[in-house]
């Protein structure tokens, strides 16, 4: 799938190594391998458990989004309650920002938020416009727009905002960038229609590190970064034999069946959704209903392809099958149930010896048991963080 690389160069027959600077990410599946989380995290692993002591702290099944800023943990829940809950660092609950409606300092639907100037910024709000929230979860202001402005990211770098659009118009643009008066509009990425775009919402398309802003998305191999206000080609996936042919996709007319092929028989893709840091680029691939991790080592030019779970050598508590968010730069991780890691705790205990059991939680699995218990008739989730190295 170097297809697009290709299109991207003008439409010379040239190797992805061809362009200066470029990182290629071959994804051969015949290396792919078990892997633990060592060999890609620091040997420090974080949980915190955002508690429900009372109805108002009580989370939903989703959570599409878990920011962390200073000593708060902001909880996007954009399907269910369509509200953000406030936690401190250590998990205990504060307040939430709960406006469904349709007036004035409400919204019905939101995507993302981010944190400027102190302030909580609501973006990918319908009706359209962006919300202003005090960190506390106070509505402070609104700005209504007459295009759609979707879900995106702040970037400290330039200060400036960059949006991702849903489109499916001639002339029209998948990325919008504003400065922080939201003027001096600048567009990328021109639809075309002789293209496949994923119908998804973007939320992932946009990626920070600690120094770049990213941009990647649905069955586009190239994942971009921002440089002095462009976006430059930085990686490139390249499946080889086990890639999908997008030509088969587009002749799927009736969404039912594409949709059945894609959950069922397609091949590599990537699928927009991605964490990086100066580092490590890492993605979950998906061939033939398989799941699977991807880690490119950005300094050794080295890729790693690892099947089913990623092992915890670090404190030999739970294995991930898959890293879903990034909470802050240089943090990742995902969420599990706290009924769940209990039972992790139980499986644990079952399947060591007595005396074994009781020096791994007083030692190396200290953490992760002390949550686990605190956790234990808890729907909420406990947050797994890790360190990127």
């Amino acid at each position: 799938m170097v297809g697009l690389l290709f299109i991207l160069l003008g439409g010379c027959k040239q190797e992805p190594t061809s362009v200066p600077g470029l990182e290629r990410i071959s994804v051969d599946l015949s290396q792919v391998r078990t892997g633990k989380l060592s060999e890609f995290f620091e040997p420090h692993i974080e949980y915190i458990w955002l508690e429900d002591d009372s109805e108002e702290a009580q989370l939903t099944s989703g959570l599409q989004k878990i920011l962390f800023h200073q000593d708060r943990i902001y909880t996007l829940d954009i399907f269910g309650c369509k509200c953000i809950h406030i936690f401190n660092k250590s998990g205990k609950y504060m307040s939430k920002i709960d406006a469904y409606g349709e007036g004035p300092g409400e919204y019905l639907d939101f995507d993302a938020a981010a944190v400027v100037d102190g302030e909580l910024v609501l973006l990918g709000v319908y009706p359209r416009k962006i919300m202003w929230f005090s960190l506390e979860g106070k509505f402070l202001r609104e700005l209504s727009f007459r295009d759609r402005i979707g879900p995106g990211v702040f970037s400290e770098f330039d200060d400036r905002y960059y949006l991702y659009n849903y489109t499916r118009e001639p002339g029209d643009y998948f990325v919008r960038s504003f400065d922080k008066s939201l003027q001096d509009t600048v567009t990328y990425f021109p639809y075309d229609p002789a293209k496949l775009y994923g119908e998804v919402s973007g939320r992932s398309y946009l990626q920070k590190s600690s120094e770049y802003l990213y941009y990647g998305m649905t069955y586009s191999d190239t994942v971009y970064q921002v440089d002095n206000g462009n976006f430059i080609p930085k990686l490139v996936l390249d499946f080889g034999k086990y890639a999908q042919d997008l030509d088969e996709m587009k002749r799927l007319d009736d969404p039912r069946e594409r949709l059945d092929f894609i959950n069922n028989r397609a091949k590599l893709y990537f699928r927009g959704q991605y964490l990086i840091s100066e580092k490590q680029l890492y993605t979950i691939l998906i061939y033939e209903k398989k799941g699977i991790n991807v880690f490119f080592d950005r300094e050794q030019q080295q890729t790693h392809v690892i099947k089913d779970r990623i092992i915890d050598d670090i404190d030999g508590a739970y294995d991930p099958y898959y890293l879903i968010y990034s909470f802050e730069s240089g943090k990742v991780g995902l969420k599990v149930p706290g009924r769940d890691l209990y039972e992790v705790l139980r499986e644990k205990k079952a399947n060591m010896g007595k005396a074994e059991f009781e020096n791994w939680v007083k030692d190396q699995g200290r953490n992760f048991a002390e949550t686990a218990m605190k956790a234990r008739e808890s729907e909420n989730p406990v947050l797994i963080v890790y360190r990127l190295k």
